[in-house]
């Protein structure tokens, strides 16, 4: 592939020059006023659940993460019970009746 190829196959087109007689603002030195939608509750979006300051958020992630770890484990000793008959799951041939 050349070096210059890019994914999405867009060309990129120089910027237009302005007019000798118009005057083009300068870009300010201060951010974009945040928008209506983004309030300080979203502040640490991309942050881990450790990280976070909230206590709720933190002990949610550790019963989430401890019922996936749980989950998990059953599995596997589901599968090893079945590979190995260990019978953990109760007997593998049901009883005559």
């Amino acid at each position: 592939m050349s070096k210059g190829s890019k994914k999405s196959g867009r060309k990129t087109q120089p910027a237009p020059t302005p007019a000798a007689g118009t005057s083009v603002p300068a870009p300010s030195a201060t951010p974009a006023p945040a928008a209506a939608g983004a309030s300080a509750t979203t502040a640490d979006t991309g942050s881990s659940w450790l990280d976070s300051s909230d206590p709720r958020r933190r002990t949610m992630g550790k019963i989430v993460l401890a019922a996936v770890w749980i989950y998990v484990a059953a599995l596997w000793l589901l599968a090893l019970d079945q590979t190995f008959s260990w019978g953990i799951f109760g007997p593998k041939v049901p009883p005559i009746p």
